[in-house]
């Protein structure tokens, strides 16, 4: 979607997942607040109890020259005339029109107690489906699709006998098997049939970034938690609809807070 802001020089927090999540709840509310609740509280839900939100988002886009980083702050500044975001559902098609008509004209601030910056929906573009088919129908194998991170994957882990949630790397030798498992879970949470398991689904990371992202949620609050995500490029071989999946709704953990949101490699680009 795109923006036209409001005010001349506005200053953003560069820690701005958080505010641009609540917006799209507040979205959602008061077009429909028992949607909402059911998005925010309960998600989709698995029987034990493991909920995931199923969206994720980009970063916010401004035109080159148009933004700067304050030097020895957490803020940037930005005088630009347009942004752009994009957000990414794992939806049942029904709903797809709805969701989208609800971000029409919005207005929304992000920021947070000390900065932000105003802006207007002035567009909405629906880029449709990624379709994900099988390499070799005949022979039934599943497609293999490069990916690479637009915002950095999230994946937390608890050591044995550790109540604290550890943010590990791409080496951490758990690191696969808890990116599938979410992966499948999230498929599942759907209500989806099927058997799919690990054996069906393999990644391999082919470029692996050394730039860390360590980012603040709900900064200068009794909330604010640090969560450190990487950024790498990988490719993953899994049946269309894991894939699809993982595409809409993000990949890894804490997808509703701007991570995981992944871009298809083409060939040659």
């Amino acid at each position: 979607m795109q923006f036209e802001t409001t005010g001349k020089k506005q200053i953003l927090p560069l820690n701005y997942q958080y505010p641009v999540s609540a917006w799209i709840y507040k979205v959602f509310d008061n077009a429909d607040s028992s949607f909402a609740e059911m998005l925010h509280d309960e998600g989709y839900t698995l029987e034990n109890g493991k909920t995931f939100k199923l969206f994720t988002f980009s970063k916010l886009r401004f035109p080159k020259h148009t933004w700067k980083i304050i030097p020895g702050t957490d803020r940037m500044e930005v005088w630009a005339r347009k942004a752009w975001l994009t957000i990414s559902f794992q939806l049942p098609e029904q709903l797809e029109k709805f969701v989208t008509g609800l971000f029409q004209d919005q207005e929304v601030f992000i920021g947070d107690k000390n900065s932000g910056i105003e802006m207007r929906v002035t567009n909405i573009e629906n880029l449709g489906q990624e379709i994900f088919k099988n390499q070799d129908a005949q022979n039934n194998d599943n497609p293999t699709v490069k990916f690479k991170t637009v915002t950095p994957i999230v994946i937390g882990y608890y050591e044995e006998g550790n109540k604290n949630k550890q943010y590990i790397n791409p080496v951490h030798p758990e690191y696969k098997r808890l990116f599938i498992t979410n992966l499948i879970d999230k498929y599942k949470s759907t209500g989806a049939a099927g058997n799919t398991g690990e054996k069906d689904i393999r990644v391999e990371f082919t470029k692996l970034n050394p730039k860390t992202e360590l980012q603040t949620i709900k900064a200068y609050t009794p909330g604010e938690t640090k969560v450190r995500a990487y950024h790498y490029e990988f490719e993953l071989t899994a049946p269309p609809e894991i894939l699809e999946t993982g595409y809409n709704a993000g990949f890894g953990s804490m997808n509703s807070l701007g991570f995981g949101f992944c871009e298809v490699v083409k060939e040659g680009k």
